[in-house]
């Protein structure tokens, strides 16, 4: 099946779809109006765009050229929007960390990425010093959130605080649509994770309000995902801005405290992912729940009870959409036209097809991969960073293949079934089973594992581990996730753990997953919520 639709969604000639012109309508149409706030302070459009050519002074002294990473490990305030700007408006590029990396996988993404600088805060310093030795390249550190001397810091790093970056305006440069933004990284299925390299066009092509019909110059939104990741840089902040509406951005999720932020901010739209409108649901009842000006939410993905949800809260309109971090939001269903389980039809700039492992496409109602390609240059990934290989396959037959399982409705619709390569969605995240497995064969008891998904009540994964034990060797459930707790970010140490005597395997010696998979939870499974004795997992 190929899937084209002519047509466009109304996007800007390719030459504007950079953060430079976005910043330059909105410096002439809407300078004072509020850009972007956090729980300190508030910045307009022309004071963050000061701010960010100012700070963009400290990059220059640190001689970061053109198009040279720097990695950013902060957590959600408005510095990082900042640090974001700054580098962005300059032609170099952002390489945001996720804060929960530590041990081999944050120094992979540090290496990889070939950064000789990194912006980090304080918090995460600790995370920095363990992984020093390995880090091949990495050459200036610069601290946000404590004086210079008042975190303890590899000395082999240059060390300065993020106050003294500030300096004399350095003056935007020429921007140019296949310029690279930013590297992100994505969970490494079969192997570590790999560096998107996303240029402005493909940035502004992913977050464009014209996709959804989301956003316009009178929202406000409210962002609480974590900006080191595209669902809270892009869907939820670079859209806004884009239509040059105000964003309200906050450090975390509380189901607790949401509807009160929304009222407090006068928040009109934002993003949820499906976890996090399953927790807002089974929050007790109260008599001022649909009194916000909240109106408009983007799901991800569409939990199944979408009208009670609308219904209590008062929201008038859903839309929801299917997009990568290597190509783009490329099926969406725009604002009213959401349905539980789907996720809408592809956008027109781009075609898509469903294949089968051969690369044949598949009839509709079929399970296939989705393959995607673009009918303009610059809109999807520029291939992943010091990765060759990995892009070449990813490229497979000219065709950008996503390694997710699709079918198509009768009406064009697609629905998502699962995923092809063995990554898992928790807490938000993607998870590579590669990495946590490679983790759990580092304790001394250990002789394979296997890490699959299961069923979880909150619309995401749960992580099951499968673990063989070496002879004559013993570890109890408990002991071994503690020993993942110091080693793995909280969301990639499973919840379930399971001892068998031998993994199901192929007659090539390949595990067989499926089958662990549909064996699913059961009297042998030890689940650490239901342990009382269970330590509480580490952040």
């Amino acid at each position: 099946m190929n899937q084209k639709i002519e047509g466009s969604i109304g996007l800007p000639p390719l030459a504007q779809r950079t953060l430079a012109a976005v910043v330059e309508g909105h410096l002439r149409d809407r300078a004072d109006k509020t850009a972007v706030r956090d729980v300190e302070r508030s910045l307009s459009y022309s004071a963050l765009y000061e701010e960010a050519l100012a700070f963009a002074a400290g990059f220059a002294r640190l001689d970061v050229q053109r198009q040279e990473p720097v990695l950013l490990m902060l957590d959600n305030h408005l510095d990082f929007v900042v640090a974001w700007w700054a580098l962005s408006l300059t032609g170099r590029v952002e390489v945001p960390v996720n804060t929960a990396y530590k041990g081999a996988i944050l120094a992979h993404v540090i290496n990889n990425s070939g950064a000789r600088v990194m912006v980090i805060d304080a918090p995460y310093v600790p995370l920095l010093d363990a992984v020093a030795d390995r880090l091949e390249r990495l050459e200036h550190v610069v601290v946000r959130g404590a004086a210079a001397g008042q975190v303890t810091l590899a000395r082999r790093f240059r060390q300065q605080p993020w106050a003294a970056m500030r300096g004399p305006r350095e003056p935007a440069a020429r921007i140019e649509p296949w310029d690279v933004i930013g590297i992100m990284y994505t969970s490494g299925t079969t192997g570590p994770s790999k560096g998107v390299r996303v240029t402005h066009a493909h940035a502004y092509g992913y977050a464009a309000p014209q996709v959804l019909g989301l956003a316009d110059p009178d929202d406000v939104s409210l962002c609480t995902l974590p900006l080191f990741h595209i669902g809270g840089q892009w869907a939820a902040i670079y859209n806004n801005l884009i239509a040059g509406g105000s964003n309200v951005l906050l450090p975390r999720f509380s189901a607790t405290t949401f509807w009160d932020d929304v009222r407090r901010h006068g928040c009109t739209y934002t993003m949820l992912l499906g976890a996090m409108a399953n927790f807002l649901f089974r929050q007790p009842a109260r008599a001022d729940d649909a009194t916000h000006p909240l109106r408009r939410v983007m799901m991800v993905p569409v939990m199944a009870q979408i009208d009670e949800f609308k219904a209590r809260f008062g929201i008038e309109a859903v839309c929801t959409a299917y997009g990568l971090t290597e190509g783009s939001t490329v099926l969406r269903a725009p604002v009213g036209r959401a349905e539980p389980g789907k996720v809408g039809w592809p956008r027109p700039d781009f075609e898509v097809r469903l294949v089968d492992s051969h690369d044949r496409p598949v009839a509709d109602g079929e399970m296939g991969e989705l393959v995607i390609r673009t009918n303009e240059p610059w809109m999807v990934m520029d291939g992943y960073h010091d990765m060759p290989q990995a892009t070449v396959d990813a490229w497979r037959n000219q065709w950008l293949h996503t390694g997710d399982a699709f079918r198509r409705e009768a009406d064009g619709q697609f629905v998502f079934l699962d995923r092809i390569k063995d990554a898992m969605r928790r807490r938000g995240e993607n998870v590579s089973s590669f990495e946590v497995e490679t983790e759990i064969n580092e304790h001394p008891a250990v002789l394979e594992c296997a890490v699959i998904a299961v069923a979880s009540d909150a619309s995401e994964d749960e992580i099951k581990a499968c673990v063989v034990l070496r002879e004559g060797q013993g570890v109890g459930a408990a002991a071994l996730l503690a020993f993942l707790d110091d080693r793995l970010p909280y969301f990639m140490v499973p919840r379930y753990v399971e001892f068998m005597s031998e993994l199901p395997k192929t007659p090539t010696a390949k595990i067989r997953k499926q089958q662990l998979r549909e064996a699913g939870i059961n009297a042998l499974t030890y689940d650490r919520t239901a342990d009382p004795a269970a330590p509480q997992r580490k952040r």
